[in-house]
């Protein structure tokens, strides 16, 4: 669902940017429309304002001047109406009634009601001759005879009085006196004669004067500019709109760019960080990919190898494997599951593989993937269990043989002790005496590692100082080593941590690793104690104490048999001191591993776990002494 609404979100953002610009480009048109139509009529109101105050001052003129002739009135009527621009001129008395128009013959007739413009509330006029103001005008576009025109309108509102004393003003400002009566003329005479009825002089009478354009050329002009702008917004529009489109769509692009770049970078480190080695091969079978982990097992180092062919790569063993492999790359066989060995260089791999054939989103094979584990950890880990199911084969044998070997040990070596008794002393029957008495010791002494072999105590973990368990160790075969001419070197760590361990059966394994060194330096050397704490992030916390001679040293193959029981390279040795060591380890959750190189010595490493600080801390050491003795039996028994 999350992917069709991000699919639908650049188209609706178009649609929102595209209606968004209609709308600013709409207001926009829709302005400079009102603009131009505006701009119109302003000209059409200038025009007739103009007439209309020729016409009032006409009438002015008439009223006012030398001689009254109301034909002459007509007549200039007659001669605005006969511009090309103007379809009539009329005048009006308030009543609608046609006091003179361009077109005498509608003199004396009844102005239509419809053409008759309302001017609401007037003012009186009190300057007649000052032309019309706003509030007495009024414009509109009216139809007449089916034909659009503009009329322009103006209301005058006077007395004849006014215009006699408008009249007396002028003469006091000097007025020419050929354009003025000698005295005041009869102006409610005329003004009864124009509008033919009696007029009183105090009577305010109202004269409308009307103007009528035709308005067809500037509204020709009009709408060529409105076609033009339509025009250019439905450009704008287009263009807009394609940018838009063209802008959501980069992002669009730009963003599913990035989403890609993220998902290949998420893809390749999730590769690159694979526990698994992976190795990619195209159709034509040349490797595409090869991740760090299977650079490593590989041995490719940090060659990417892109290009190569698959068996420049890879070479896997034994024939079937590589074979059905083979069909996987050509495309003969979908999946190969198996274990096999890689061959590198002169080694030996064992891994788990798998290779299945890759397709595209048409279902058309595109290439191969071949993934493999390391399995020398598994196979260290079979050899682990095949051993320890070896040693409880051997350890419950040697229990049994035990049991019936102890008693008649102890029976042999009293007859023994009895016989000694019986000879002279220094002769050669009470040496042969004490002979048997030793090898009886001897015997029973292997009897009883063979016991602790095939019994082992269960360990009770408690935290310990690991340098104090050096230090305890060290004291017990200090005077030894000193007659060996063995000189001891201590470099043990400080601040390190508590260990959680039995130190009873660590102190063990720790006398019989020293023991083994020592004995190892038959004619003296140096000894090497060292406590440390490791910064292994792949392993959990725990103590190292390694324990280092500069014996003769050991081969590959003493070392591959030196923790198998029985296995000794001593003379009077059992073979059992450290595979004991070993179990001891296991047993308290550490391990023991060796590293030996002939002639340069051997250095045996023990690791121990640390203590968390919720394990409890208690001391009851002396009351296990006891306890600690019986279960080191053949502690001092090495190989």
């Amino acid at each position: 669902m999350r992917s069709r609404r991000v699919s639908y979100l650049p188209l609706a953002s178009i649609v929102v940017g595209i209606v968004i610009l209609a709308a600013a480009v709409g207001a926009v048109s829709f302005r400079d429309i009102n603009k131009g139509r505006r701009q119109v009529a302003d000209v059409l109101e200038r025009q007739g304002a103009a007439v209309v105050r020729f016409l009032f001052a006409d009438l002015h003129a008439n009223l006012l001047g030398p001689g009254w002739q109301k034909g002459r009135l007509e007549l200039f009527f007659e001669h605005a109406g006969a511009r090309r621009e103007v379809v009539y001129v009329a005048l009006l008395d308030g009543d609608g009634n046609v006091l003179a128009h361009s077109d005498r013959a509608l003199t004396g007739t009844e102005w239509p009601a419809d053409l008759t413009p309302d001017f609401g509330e007037l003012s009186p006029l009190v300057a007649p001759d000052s032309g019309p103001s706003g509030r007495h005008a009024a414009g509109e576009f009216v139809t007449v005879d089916g034909v659009r025109v503009y009329q322009f309108a103006a209301a005058m509102e006077v007395t004849s009085a006014e215009l006699a004393a408008l009249h007396a003003a002028r003469r006091g400002r000097g007025f020419p006196r050929h354009r003025l009566v000698a005295e005041s003329p009869p102006v409610a005479d005329r003004m009864s004669d124009l509008l033919r009825r009696p007029v009183d002089p105090d009577e305010r009478v109202r004269f409308i004067a009307l103007v009528a354009f035709d308005a067809s050329e500037l509204e020709a002009a009009f709408l060529v500019s409105r076609n033009h702008t339509l025009l250019m917004a439905g450009l704008l529009l287009i263009v807009g709109g394609s940018a838009i489109y063209f802008l959501f769509v980069m992002a669009g692009y730009r963003s599913a760019q990035t989403a890609l770049a993220n998902m290949r970078s998420y893809t390749t480190n999730v590769i690159e960080s694979m526990a698994s080695g992976l190795v990619s091969v195209d159709a034509d079978g040349r490797v595409v990919t090869v991740n760090s982990r299977a650079r490593e097992l590989l041995g490719l180092g940090a060659s990417d190898r892109s290009g190569d062919t698959f068996d420049h790569v890879m070479t896997i063993a034994p024939p079937n494997i590589s074979d059905g492999v083979r069909e996987v790359l050509r495309g003969d066989r979908d999946v190969v599951e198996s274990e096999a060995e890689l061959t590198i260089g002169a080694e030996r791999l064992p891994v788990s593989l798998s290779a299945s054939s890759l397709f595209d989103e048409n279902s058309r094979r595109s290439g191969s993937v071949i993934l493999f584990q390391d399995l020398r950890e598994v196979e260290a880990l079979k050899a682990e269990v095949e051993r320890a199911k070896h040693l409880a084969a051997i350890g419950r044998l040697a229990a049994g043989v035990a049991h019936e070997v102890r008693n008649p040990l102890s029976s042999i070596k009293g007859f023994a002790q009895f016989l000694r008794s019986k000879f002279q002393p220094g002769s050669d029957e009470e040496r042969y005496s004490d002979i048997m008495i030793e090898e009886v010791e001897r015997l029973d002494r292997v009897v009883q590692e063979l016991l602790d072999f095939a019994k082992p105590v269960t360990p009770i973990r408690k935290p310990v100082d690991p340098n104090a368990l050096v230090d305890e160790s060290l004291a017990l075969i200090s005077e030894d080593a000193g007659f060996r001419n063995v000189s001891i070197v201590r470099e043990l760590a400080s601040d390190l941590p508590l260990t959680l361990v039995d130190q009873f059966q660590i102190r063990q394994a720790l006398l019989n690793v020293l023991l083994n060194a020592i004995e190892a330096m038959g004619g003296g050397g140096t000894l090497t104690i060292r406590t440390s704490l490791p910064g292994d992030a792949d392993s959990p916390p725990h103590v190292s104490v390694s324990v280092s001679d500069t014996g003769p040293g050991m081969s590959a193959e003493e070392l591959d048999k030196l923790f198998e029981p029985f296995y000794t390279t001593k003379q009077k040795g059992t073979g059992l001191g450290l595979t004991i060591v070993s179990r001891l380890m296991e047993q308290n959750g550490g391990r023991i591993s060796v590293d030996s190189r002939v002639g340069e010595g051997t250095t045996f490493s023990l690791t121990l776990p640390v203590a968390d600080e919720g394990d409890a801390l208690t001391d009851d050491g002396n009351a296990r002494a006891g306890e600690g003795d019986a279960r080191t039996g053949g502690g001092g028994e090495v190989e």
